[in-house]
């Protein structure tokens, strides 16, 4: 009984996680939340919501030749960066490479090892995000976040 009561809470938190980063100003407060914490995290956001809309795009049975433009502004933009480092995403390097190598395939997939390793990474910072923005008014998360920034600048630069 305790265990499923566990997992149902979970698995609400993982369906209200997944429609925070669907929903622009919770995904975008999110985002400058996971940035404090590491570089690639706030790309990790950008590139989840990214790869939602090339899913989008496939379902919606657009050309094949905008569905191909899609990957391959996802893979300059995150997988095989031209601004180093090349990875631009927290993903192993198998996961990249087995991107790059399925590249020319089309079809839903192609991302989806690589979504959900990020959707993972990024849900460990789900309860601490949900705690810190259960204190505050909505139009007062990203000033919050700002001042935070800020103070770790100052602290790195002493």
């Amino acid at each position: 009984q305790h265990a499923d009561n566990k997992w149902v809470s979970s698995s609400s938190e993982i369906i209200a996680f997944r429609k925070a980063l669907l929903h622009p100003l919770t995904a975008h407060q999110f985002q400058r939340f996971v940035s404090l914490r590491g570089d690639l995290l706030e790309n990790g956001v950008l590139f989840w919501q990214e790869v939602q809309k090339y899913k989008d795009l496939c379902h919606s049975h657009c050309d094949d030749a905008t569905v191909q433009k899609k990957i391959t502004a996802i893979i300059d933009r995150f997988i095989n960066s031209a601004v180093p480092p090349a990875l631009q995403i927290d993903i192993p390097t198998e996961q990249a490479k087995k991107i790059l190598e399925h590249r020319k395939e089309l079809g839903p997939y192609i991302f989806r090892e690589a979504q959900m390793t990020i959707f993972a990474l990024l849900f460990k910072f789900w309860p601490k995000f949900s705690k810190f923005r259960s204190n505050l008014a909505s139009d007062k998360i990203l000033l919050a976040l700002e001042r935070k920034k800020r103070k770790k600048m100052q602290k790195q630069n002493g």
